[in-house]
């Protein structure tokens, strides 16, 4: 099997141990024939190979891409929700005697996807109806063609498994992928044909004739369908062709290839709708369950980084202002220390200019002691 489920084997030995401990007659009591193991909203009945699980009916008036998810998931999608664990629901499977098979994927080799594989399984839905008796009604009458308004065609899910990731996560606990009636390679339960989740080519609907009101509570009963390989009716001769394919395709894809190189050398580039699909898909599970922390995330970095700037505006004009004064200062000082011209116009150095005694051209007037006797 591709998934590991050693997790899962622990838990059905500790479930099978307290089973028989709890079922282990006591001393005057008739021996119990029945064994009913019991998980959080989930029930699992080993000998009618039946698995119980608690849910609640939506009123979904939109495409529908699942039949059912956990509570709080892609219920905008779904017509049901649950508040079981996908995982506990794994278990329950493994412990009426099922065995996972794969989820869809995509063959490099044959460039092409190929559809889940696993037991197929037959889903119903127990409801009290309007007279309050319990009614049992197929899971896939409740959902129509969204075209022509017809109920969907008698059909069995796959047992594909969802898978464990590296980090040791459960899958379809991450995505809270229960059934889906489009291809999810996370999901739990799935359709057994190739089905694109693209919006633009989802074909289902509620079926408003048949669905419980919203709210109402169901429980969904999953039980082994007929021979427990493939929901096809195929068992080991179509996985046999399946990897004799696989082994083929590659001298074929390289003739053809090379064909293609020999015509024109123009290829017709398309857009690899699956692959785009697929890609949607990983950020959805990996980016979407984590939109409200996102979303305070950034909020928290807005604020924090508003703070930061206008702290940073405040120094910015906290240092003008200190600079002006520095330059108010700087200026003062200039003034005080500049060196300024003396009281004349005298060069710095030069002796002051002696002022004449008596006007330009004239002798000096003669006092009378310099006059000389008889004159």
């Amino acid at each position: 099997m591709p998934i590991p489920h050693r997790v899962f084997f622990v838990a059905l030995l500790f479930l099978s141990v307290v089973a028989r401990a709890e079922d282990a007659p006591k001393p005057g009591d008739a021996p119990k024939s029945d064994k009913v193991g019991r998980l959080p909203n989930v029930t699992f009945d080993v000998k009618k190979k039946q698995v119980r699980v608690e849910c609640e009916a939506l009123a979904v008036n939109a495409p529908l891409e699942f039949f059912c998810v956990v509570s709080g998931g892609s219920e905008h999608e779904s017509l049901l929700r649950t508040p079981a664990k996908p995982s506990h629901i794994h278990t329950a499977l493994l412990a009426i005697g099922l065995k996972p098979g794969r989820p869809v994927q995509f063959s490099e080799a044959l460039k092409k996807w190929l559809p889940p594989k696993g037991p197929p399984l037959h889903v119903t839905v127990e409801f009290a109806g309007k007279d309050g008796k319990t009614v049992s009604v197929p899971a896939y009458r409740l959902m129509r063609d969204q075209n022509t308004k017809k109920e969907m065609k008698p059909m069995n899910w796959i047992y594909a498994g969802s898978r464990v990731m590296e980090d040791g996560t459960f899958a379809a606990d991450a995505t809270g992928y229960v059934i889906s009636v489009v291809n999810f390679d996370l999901t739990l339960i799935d359709i057994p044909d190739v089905a694109s989740n693209s919006n633009e080519t989802l074909e289902w609907e509620r079926n408003p004739d048949v669905a419980p009101a919203l709210g109402t509570k169901v429980t969904m009963v999953i039980e082994p369908a007929g021979d427990a390989g493939d929901a096809s009716g195929q068992k080991e001769n179509g996985a046999a062709k399946e990897k004799a394919e696989l082994r083929g395709v590659s001298l074929q894809a390289t003739a053809a290839v090379a064909q293609e190189g020999a015509q024109d050398g123009i290829s017709d580039v398309t857009v690899d709708e699956r692959r785009m699909n697929a890609l949607r898909e990983r950020w959805a599970r990996v980016v979407r369950p984590h939109a409200a922390a996102l979303r305070e995330a950034a909020q928290a970095h807005y604020e924090v980084i508003d703070a930061m700037r206008r702290e940073q505006q405040r120094l910015i004009d906290e240092a003008d202002r200190i600079q002006r004064a520095i330059d108010a200062l700087e200026k003062e000082y200039q003034d005080f220390t500049t060196p300024r011209p003396g009281p004349t116009d005298a060069s710095p150095g030069e002796a002051p200019a002696q002022a004449p005694s008596q006007p330009p051209g004239e002798t000096p007037a003669q006092t009378p002691a310099q006059i000389p006797a008889g004159q």
